[in-house]
């Protein structure tokens, strides 16, 4: 018999500029993700279903004016966090211009006193920006470790969301595996990322992405464009059945802002692929909230899995 009490469905959204069809920044660099895409795509096929969404913003786009005018502007419920694409921030800045850039390195991949500098750096200018200190992170390409979670807790996050259990990362200057992470929200163990220790008021969440694994075959990600919606149905009662004895569960779906801009990533390529995946996100978190469960923004989940 389930002893789930409390199913909380997040969205956590990398929000970054427009790329292309090889995941290269736009160029000449574009922001349509952010002042078409967020405003009158994103948030009012949210708002329809009742949805949360948490959008974790990028460097470039807390440097662009009329993105963080968008952001700021923008009406409905949601949760503003951070996303850090390690190249693009000092110390070691390695780009300036964006256009035409891949973003390879990984967070992690610096020396610890330069990652916390660089997610000190992102921090301050979210605040800069908003006018509050953001509580809740993904490292791009999901590049963290546990040192990032360490630097992460010293800047005041609450919630992390890099982890994505049954997968393994690498960059030319790190690797990063999350093969055997638990798939449910954990307070990692001391200097680990990807494995559960006792609780502490003073530890971050982690919030794994929600995905299952496949035999033989990579794991299906609870995530339009990925999954059908009968597969993200398929997920969520995995995920519901697997762990039964937990009071809270969590469901935790990802994608891009580009994602529903055409062309803007190797995704929807045409107004009917944009329109699809709209309609196959809003049917997969409909059918979740009849099935009982509720949406919170990222940061929400800090405290409800302390009683977990």
């Amino acid at each position: 018999m389930s002893k789930v009490e409390d199913i909380i469905v997040t969205i956590s959204i990398d929000t970054e500029c427009d790329h292309d069809v090889n995941w290269v920044r736009s160029k000449p660099l574009t922001f349509d993700s952010i002042t078409e895409g967020v405003p009158n795509r994103l948030q009012p096929a949210f708002d329809e279903v009742g949805a949360v969404p948490t959008y974790l913003l990028t460097v470039e786009v807390m440097e662009d004016e009329a993105s963080v005018e968008a952001l700021k502007n923008l009406k409905g419920e949601y949760e503003y966090g951070t996303h850090l694409h390690a190249a693009f921030i000092e110390p070691e800045k390695k780009f300036y211009d964006y256009a035409g850039i891949d973003s390879p390195d990984f967070q992690c991949g610096y020396a610890p006193e330069i990652e916390y500098q660089k997610l000190e750096n992102l921090s301050k200018l979210f605040e800069q920006r908003f006018g509050y200190k953001p509580t809740s992170f993904r490292a791009g390409r999901y590049g963290a470790s546990a040192d990032s979670i360490n630097s992460l807790e010293k800047l005041g996050y609450k919630v992390d969301t890099s982890v994505t259990p049954h997968l393994r990362w690498s960059e030319p200057n790190a690797t990063v595996d999350f093969r055997s992470a638990p798939e449910q929200p954990y307070f990692p163990a001391e200097n680990k990322i990807a494995e559960a220790g006792p609780y502490s008021p003073s530890r971050i969440l982690e919030a794994p992405v929600t995905v299952k694994p496949r035999l033989f075959r990579d794991p299906r990600w609870f995530r339009p464009w990925f999954a059908t919606v009968d597969q993200m149905k398929d997920i969520f009662r995995y995920q519901l059945k697997k762990h039964s004895d937990r009071k809270v569960l969590s469901i935790n779906m990802m994608f891009h802002s580009m994602e529903v801009i055409e062309k803007a990533s190797p995704y929807p390529q045409t107004p009917d692929d944009v329109k699809r995946f709209i309609d196959d996100m809003q049917r997969g978190l409909q059918w979740c909230g009849e099935e009982g469960a509720r949406f919170a923004p990222m940061s929400d989940l800090y405290d409800a899995f302390q009683v977990n």
